[in-house]
């Protein structure tokens, strides 16, 4: 049974060091929710949340809390909900990793979640299996899908040696407390010439965030992000791809997504906030298509709200 969710305002808190470079010198960004640190790293420009949530606690903010509200209004009936959506999102991933890696074969995905997309890509002929830190996530995984499926933080996940064709880490990695040493185990798990696709949300320092700020006369970097305090390391191209050759990956190729399609449906922006000129400019921005049209042309040149890289074992 799980346990009753943890209020955020006594969650217990740790202080951590820079997750990429070990260095224990940042400089505050923000602070979130009144407690939770956004600090930037001055050596290697690393941005992760200190203090954080203990890693007893985040195990805890995972139960079953977190895809019935955590932002997911329900995950199961939001995905059936909108299927269509993520299934044209799970072949346009199987398009891009399929560049790569002769396919089918086999496929670990981390933080499968419920699983929708592991038997999404069974139906394609994969055979697959995948690892969740959620036991109810995991739960459903195998009793609706009959999937294998690993329940264990990712860096202690008993994976199988050299076992994989490819690993998907879609927006995972940025709720991992040990980045380097699950991206280890993954590596380890990949047969020789395997390939990894890692998706993380491009959050702070992107075009849109640094605009957000400057609107609200702030230092790009300032603006809150996404997902506090389930996000604790919020990447950049250039602290991911540093991220991956540190423990062992070369980069084969980068690639730009929009991170948080379904929640665009979920949750439309509000265009009535604040004076007269903010209400107009929103209504111009969100409803007149300016964001679409800029956010098609932020993917020609790789600034979507999405970073995407494509691995494989150095």
């Amino acid at each position: 049974m799980a346990q009753p969710p943890l209020e955020l305002a006594t969650l217990p808190v740790e202080e951590v060091p820079c997750p990429l470079c070990d260095a224990d010198d940042g400089r505050l960004l923000s602070t979130q929710q009144g407690r939770f640190g956004v600090v930037k790293c001055r050596r290697c420009g690393l941005v992760r949340l200190s203090p954080r949530p203990t890693r007893e606690a985040a195990r805890r903010l995972y139960d079953a809390t977190y895809y019935a509200a955590g932002g997911y209004d329900d995950y199961v009936k939001t995905f059936e909900r909108f299927r269509d959506v993520y299934e044209r999102l799970f072949a346009k991933r199987l398009a891009l990793l399929s560049r790569y890696v002769a396919g089918p074969g086999r496929l670990l995905e981390c933080g499968c979640a419920h699983g929708f997309q592991l038997e999404w890509l069974r139906r394609q002929g994969w055979e697959v299996a995948g690892n969740d830190v959620s036991a109810e996530a995991a739960a459903y995984a195998r009793q609706h899908f009959g999937l294998e499926v690993v329940e264990a933080p990712l860096e202690e996940a008993a994976l199988e040696p050299a076992s994989f064709d490819a690993a998907y880490l879609v927006d995972i990695v940025e709720h991992l407390y040990n980045p380097g040493a699950a991206l280890a185990n993954v590596r380890a798990a990949l047969k020789p010439g395997g390939v990894i696709l890692v998706q993380v949300p491009y959050e702070l320092y992107r075009w849109e965030k640094i605009g957000q700020a400057l609107w609200e006369r702030k230092r790009p970097g300032t603006v809150a992000p996404d997902a506090v305090p389930y996000h604790v390391t919020f990447f950049t191209p250039r602290t991911l791809k540093a991220m991956l050759q540190r423990n062992g990956f070369a980069v084969l190729a980068r690639y730009s997504g929009n991170y948080g399609t379904i929640r665009k449906y979920l949750s439309p922006p509000e265009i009535r906030v604040g004076s007269t000129l903010e209400t107009a400019a929103r209504f111009i921005y969100y409803k007149l298509g300016l964001r679409p049209a800029l956010q098609t042309l932020a993917l020609w040149f790789k600034q979507g709200s999405g970073v995407i890289y494509v691995a494989t074992p150095a």
